[in-house]
C-alpha cells in the first residue's frame, strides 16, 4: 500500500499532511509528558539524533557502566545495533516514548543540536558534547550567511537550554564562546571519544585488522570526508589507487584504504568502487577505533584531520570544493598556518604524499599544538561522569 502511494500523484500532498499531523501530535506529547516528574536516575543520550552507539556519548555510557553506577540509560536510535550494551534501553526519535523519556530524564546528553521542539524543566540538565574538535571549516555563528534562519532559531533556543559544554582545547573553548550562542560553563577536560587514543592502541590496531581479515603488518590510511550541507556528492573524487601507490612508495610496506563517510550521508548514494585494497568502513560501528588503528588520514574539513596532528601521525587534506566552501563558510586557518598539506586535485594529493617530510611536519606541528592548547589526556569520560554524579 505504501509503495502504491509513493507512486501516486497524491503522495506529496499526503506526505506534507502526515508531517504536519505528526509534528502536532509530538507537540501535544511534549505538553502532556512535561507534567510527569523527573526521574533522578534516568539519562537520555543521543548520537546525531538517532545514530548508532558511537561518538562522545558512547564513552560516557561506557564509563558509567565501568563504575556500575545506578543510572538507567536510554539511547535514541532509529534501529538496533549489535554494538549496544545490553544495559541500554533503546528509544526511537520523535515518538511518544522518546518524548516521555526526554520529559522525565534528569540528564540529556547530545552531540548535535536538537533541531525539534522540546520542553526542558529547571531540574533537568542538558550536556552538549559536540561531535568535533578543531577543524578547518567555520561552524555555527562563524559560518555567517550559510546558515538558514530556521537553523539559527533552533540553535539559539538549543543553546539557551544548555547547562554544560565540553572542550578538548583552548581554541575550541574560545570558539564555543564566540559562535555557539552559549555563555554557560565549559568543561575543559578533553573529548570522551579521544580517550581511546590514550588506551591500548596496539590491541585496537589488531582488532580492526582482524575485523577486515588483514595481516597485522598492513598499514591503514583512512579517508574520512565530512558532509556538505548542500548534499553534493561530486566532491569525493579521490584517486584511491593513486594515493595507495604513493603511500607505498613514500612510506614503504603494504597499504590499505578504509573509506568512512559522514553519519549524515547515505553510503549507498556514492559510486565508490570498493575492492581488496579500498574497503568500505562506513558500516563499522566505531569510527574512533578506526582512527586509533590508522597510520595516516586523509580528510577535508573534518576534525579527525586535526586529531592526527595531535597524535603526530601523517595527516592530509583533500578538498576539490575548497574555493566554494571558502566563499560560503570560510575557514579558521590560512593554508600557511597548517602543519599539514592541503590538495585541490588528485595530482596535488599524490605529490603531497610523495613529498611528505616527517622532520618538517614535526617542526610545524609543535607551535600549532601550542596554539590550540589541547586538554585531552585520556580522562575526559571520567570528568563528564564526575560532573553528572555531582548534580
Amino acid at each position: 500500500m505504501i509503495e502504491f502511494l509513493r507512486h501516486s500523484p497524491l503522495y506529496p500532498g499526503l506526505l506534507k499532511l502526515y508531517l504536519i499531523l505528526h509534528k502536532t501530535f509530538i507537540w501535544f506529547c511534549w505538553q502532556l509528558f512535561s507534567l510527569c516528574p523527573v526521574q533522578k536516575d534516568k539519562i537520555v543520550l543521543s548520537n546525531f539524533n538517532g545514530n548508532g552507539f558511537g561518538d562522545n556519548p558512547r564513552y560516557i555510557v561506557e564509563e558509567i557502566l565501568r563504575r556500575k553506577l545506578p543510572y538507567r540509560l536510554y539511547w535514541v536510535s532509529e534501529r538496533p545495533d549489535p554494538a549496544f550494551p545490553g544495559q541500554l534501553f533503546l528509544v526511537r526519535p520523535n515518538t511518544p516514548a522518546f518524548v516521555y523519556h526526554m520529559s522525565t530524564a534528569s540528564v540529556w546528553i547530545d552531540n548535535t543540536r536538537k533541531l525539534y521542539y522540546f520542553k526542558k524543566k529547571k531540574n533537568q540538565t542538558y550536556i552538549q558534547v559536540w561531535h568535533g574538535g578543531p577543524g578547518l571549516k567555520k561552524i555555527e555563528k562563524d559560518a555567517g550567511n550559510s546558515l538558514s534562519a530556521e537553523y539559527i532559531q533552533y540553535a539559539k533556543k538549543d543553546a539557551k537550554k544548555m547547562d554544560l559544554m565540553i572542550s578538548n582545547c583552548r581554541w575550541c573553548t574560545e570558539c564555543y564562546r564566540r559562535c555557539f550562542w552559549y555563555d554557560g560553563p565549559i568543561l575543559e577536560k578533553g573529548l570522551p571519544k579521544n580517550d581511546l587514543y590514550f588506551r591500548d592502541v596496539p590491541t585496537i590496531r589488531r582488532q580492526v585488522r582482524r575485523f577486515y581479515h588483514l595481516p597485522e603488518d598492513v598499514r591503514l590510511v583512512l579517508y574520512v570526508p565530512t558532509w556538505r550541507e548542500n548534499r553534493k556528492l561530486n566532491v569525493y573524487h579521490l584517486d584511491f589507487e593513486g594515493c595507495l601507490q604513493a603511500f607505498e612508495q613514500r612510506f614503504k610496506g603494504r597499504w590499505i584504504m578504509l573509506v568512512r563517510l559522514h553519519p549524515n550521508v547515505n553510503p549507498d548514494d556514492f559510486d565508490i568502487r570498493y575492492n581488496e585494497r579500498v574497503l568500505n568502513a562506513s558500516r563499522y560501528s566505531n569510527v574512533q577505533e578506526l582512527l586509533a588503528a590508522g597510520d595516516a588520514v586523509i580528510s577535508d574539513y573534518s576534525s579527525c584531520g586535526f586529531d592526527y596532528i595531535q597524535l603526530g601521525r601523517p595527516s592530509f587534506l583533500y578538498a576539490e570544493d575548497y574555493e566554494e566552501m571558502k566563499r560560503t563558510k570560510d575557514y579558521y586557518f590560512q593554508l600557511e598556518e597548517l602543519p599539514i598539506p592541503l590538495a585541490f586535485s588528485n595530482e596535488e594529493m599524490i605529490r603531497n604524499i610523495l613529498e611528505f617530510s616527517e622532520e618538517k611536519y614535526q617542526e610545524a606541528r609543535a607551535p600549532f599544538m601550542e596554539r590550540l592548547g589541547y586538554y585531552d589526556n585520556g580522562h575526559a569520560s571520567e570528568a563528564v561522569v564526575d560532573y553528572i554524579c555531582g548534580l
